[in-house]
């Protein structure tokens, strides 16, 4: 336990620090907007802030990509298809489809012994 200590007060501030605090701090801050209330905005944005930064420190670049793509094409898809207010719950779908996807591929990618990373 003491090495996982040691990388949080030595990690800096990198790409897949900011891509997690901002997928996770967006994906919060919707959701609280579609709950309603300033409250409930800052309380998930803050949640989502923290939980995009412990994923963060797991390595998982390739996890908020699949999210990314997943969010991107679920809402574009659902846009086209289902008009305007199907465009949240399009986004959402895709956006767990793709971070289903990208845990499978974190998943086969250490499976594999010819795999470096």
């Amino acid at each position: 336990m003491p090495d996982g200590l040691t990388r949080m007060r030595t990690m800096k501030i990198t790409i897949d620090l900011a891509m997690g605090v901002m997928i996770m701090g967006s994906t919060g801050f919707v959701i609280g907007l579609n709950l309603g209330g300033p409250y409930l905005i800052a309380i998930a944005t803050f949640l989502g802030i923290l939980l995009g930064g412990f994923i963060s420190m797991l390595n998982a670049r390739r996890f908020f990509i699949s999210v990314l793509i997943g969010t991107a094409t679920g809402g574009i898809l659902a846009l086209v298809l289902g008009g305007p207010d199907a465009f949240t719950i399009g986004a959402g779908s895709g956006g767990a489809i793709g971070g289903f996807i990208g845990v499978n591929i974190e998943l086969f990618m250490r499976a594999d012994p010819h795999n470096s990373t």
